[in-house]
């Protein structure tokens, strides 16, 4: 599964998921604002679940390290990597 920041709007990728995480946990406590207010709030959350989506990662993407990776070939024999790997991985 490729890590996705998603979208501003927080209908896709991780920023979905901590906008929804995020509505769950404070919704109740916004339920007795005006609509539009609770609109603005949750505006401000989808908002700040892109920025936290984006930094987590990139921050992933940029940092990983990946070790003892084993690879089986077709003829039966096996590759083992040796080193550490950094960087982004698909």
């Amino acid at each position: 599964m490729a890590l996705q920041v998603g979208d501003q709007a927080a209908t896709t990728g991780m920023t979905k998921a901590i906008f929804d995480k995020l509505d769950e946990a404070l919704g109740p406590g916004i339920a007795s604002l005006p609509a539009a207010d609770k609109e603005t709030v949750r505006n401000g959350w989808r908002k700040l679940a892109f920025a936290i989506a984006g930094g987590v990662v990139n921050h992933i993407t940029a940092n990983m390290e990946i070790f003892g990776i084993q690879v089986g070939v077709q003829t039966g024999t096996g590759a083992t990597q040796t080193g550490p790997t950094t960087g982004h991985v698909r």
